[in-house]
């Protein structure tokens, strides 16, 4: 490459994070449009985009080979036009495993000394015993659906809690020391009637749309809990509503929701057994300084002509 513009149009890099890439990558033309008239105006000669991309400007988009995503979904990136087009997509998997696999583990921890009481207790000021039923992790069964980084990273933690891990990925192989059994996408239903908690990690994708329905969730035990940090139509709103309300399961820690944002009306929001994080899991401090440590390895990889990290598998969409 003689040439190579790259449009950034990232909330996830600072100033002098752009300096930096300026200064270290000066064979490259970086641009960051200030709005949707100036994106039109670069795109025809862009090679690489990273963060927001307007599909509407696909066609327009002749020199494009890689889009960086800011995020580890790709769920909205992956137009059929994107999917056939010759097209390198990566995301920011893994980049966001440990606050995300911390985040569950404290939506856990909540319902285990059933925190919303304790909440309300003390923003009414009232100093009273205890009226729930406190549990422990340790020995309790924790089943991942989804062993990406996110999942394994969440099994690790709960191993070292004392819990029985249970991780299924599509295609499982020779379970890590953490995990004590890894089953395929046949293994689902047996996973949910074994685990006490049931963590969907898995992104949004044709084959995981609806995966958690009515079905599903009778087959969990009375007392188990769900926890949703892939996205919220990977789990079937009316049949999660039904079970919350009728006590097929314990209860659910929902960082998204279907639909998303959660409707100030829903029903979800006052449910006793319900938690609701509003899609924060994965912010954290050191995400700016990750997703640059990223770019800046694929810059690299870029123009030395090597394989890109965190390639996502189009068809698959992940």
């Amino acid at each position: 490459m003689t040439s190579i513009t790259v449009v950034i149009s990232s909330w996830s890099l600072s100033e002098e994070q752009f300096d930096r890439l300026r200064h270290e990558f000066s064979q490259i033309e970086f641009v960051l449009p200030s709005d949707d008239a100036e994106y039109a105006r670069v795109i025809p000669n862009a090679n690489a985009i990273v963060g927001r991309f307007p599909q509407d400007m696909l066609a327009e988009a002749r020199n494009l080979q890689w889009i960086q995503s800011e995020g580890a979904g790709v769920d909205r990136l992956l137009t059929p036009a994107i999917v056939a087009a010759d097209v390198v997509v990566t995301n920011a998997q893994s980049l966001h495993a440990v606050q995300i696999s911390e985040h569950v583990l404290a939506m856990m921890l909540a319902f285990a000394r059933d925190f919303k009481q304790v909440f309300l207790a003390q923003r009414e000021h009232v100093w009273r015993a205890p009226v729930f039923h406190p549990f422990c992790l340790n020995g309790q069964t924790l089943g991942v659906v989804g062993m990406g980084g996110i999942g394994a990273a969440l099994a690790r933690k709960a191993h070292h809690l004392g819990m029985r891990v249970i991780g299924l990925r599509r295609n499982p192989q020779q379970p890590p020391p953490y995990v004590d059994a890894l089953v395929g996408s046949d293994g689902l239903h047996d996973l949910l009637r074994q685990s006490d908690h049931v963590a969907v990690c898995c992104p949004l994708t044709p084959a995981t749309v609806g995966l958690i329905g009515e079905e599903e969730l009778r087959l969990m035990k009375p007392t188990a809990y769900i926890y949703n940090i892939g996205r919220g139509r990977i789990i079937q709103a009316a049949p999660l509503l039904q079970a919350l309300k009728e006590g097929w399961i314990g209860g659910a820690g929902l960082d998204v929701t279907d639909p998303e944002p959660l409707p100030p009306d829903a029903e979800l929001w006052d449910l006793p057994n319900v938690i609701i994080t509003g899609h924060t899991s994965g912010t954290a401090p050191h995400n700016a300084d990750n997703f640059f440590d990223l770019l800046v390895q694929n810059f690299r990889r870029f123009l030395d002509g090597e394989p890109l990290l965190n390639i996502v598998d189009k068809e698959a969409g992940y």
